[in-house]
């Protein structure tokens, strides 16, 4: 599965960026060619659009951005639908969650942090633009083209200056949330990225870098947590998860198979019908469960 962080940083051609350690500023024209792709990244991204449409899907629920609205994108895998005839003009800022806490606890005085509601779960978080904040990304653009690209200090305190002025703004109180939420994480608990993600087809070492681990430490982390390996209990929940569609929703069998992360249908077939004694489509027909 396609990383976007990287694919940003190897596709200069495309990406136009400006970075300071490891973060990343992006503007681009999506090159998104097939209509649905599923993505994934290791950094926390925050996406302005300038122009166009694209919507994100993560599991049933979905994200659809418009000229001028921007979303919070954490450590995940989604999929990014694109529209025929609309392109995506955008800004993206990606950084890891040690500089999201770096500028909480910088500014925490000044952040409205009374009667916060409960941390969100969704992977994806709307951000409310106001006119400080659609005014800064606007401002952002002209760096990308200018003939002396700005000192690697200011980029840092436009980082700082975005996320204080998205975090200060109540109207982003489930973001201001999230973040306080993680303040004293040393990273992000490895059941959470597993709970978030096992309905992408991800590899051990793509789940590996969204939980900020090495493979060995992630294996050797998952087992004490789960008593199984990767594999087994990834396939146990992409079942358990197709069952669920199948019994719930008018997804078609191939649908039902993409949306929980399996490889392709012949495979999914074939150890739906080894779990449950029936093919996906026999056992559908044979509950009778679809929704009308």
């Amino acid at each position: 599965m396609n990383n976007t962080y990287d694919v940003r940083i190897t596709r200069t051609d495309i990406f136009k960026q400006l970075a300071v350690k490891d973060m990343l500023f992006a503007y681009y024209k999506c090159p998104q060619a097939e209509k649905v792709v599923h993505v994934f990244s290791h950094f926390n991204e925050i996406a302005f659009t300038l122009s166009g449409k694209k919507t994100m899907h993560h599991r049933e629920k979905s994200w659809t951005l418009t000229e001028n609205t921007s979303v919070f994108i954490r450590k995940t895998a989604y999929k990014a639908e694109k529209y025929d005839f609309e392109g995506w003009e955008v800004l993206a800022f990606c950084f890891q969650d040690d500089f999201l806490r770096q500028v909480f606890r910088e500014y925490r005085q000044y952040l409205p942090l009374k009667n916060l509601p409960p941390p969100s779960t969704d992977m994806l978080i709307d951000v409310n633009v106001n006119e400080t904040t659609r005014a800064f990304f606007y401002g952002m653009v002209p760096y990308f083209t200018q003939k002396i690209p700005p000192s690697e200090t200011l980029l840092e305190l436009k980082f700082k200056e975005l996320l204080f002025n998205i975090l200060s703004n109540p109207a982003n109180a489930d973001l201001l949330a999230y973040v306080n939420s993680i303040d004293d994480q040393y990273k992000t608990p490895l059941w959470q990225v597993m709970e978030a993600n096992y309905t992408f087809n991800l590899a051990v070492e793509e789940f590996a870098r969204i939980a900020q681990r090495s493979v060995g430490t992630f294996k050797r982390e998952f087992y004490e947590f789960y008593q199984t390996t990767p594999g087994k209990w990834l396939t146990q929940k992409r079942l358990e998860y197709a069952k669920r569609l199948l019994d719930t929703s008018k997804k078609n069998v191939s649908e039902i198979a993409d949306e929980s992360g399996f490889e392709n249908l012949t495979h999914f077939s074939r150890i739906f019908k080894e779990k449950y004694g029936l093919s996906p489509l026999y056992y559908r027909k044979n509950t009778n469960n679809v929704i009308p």
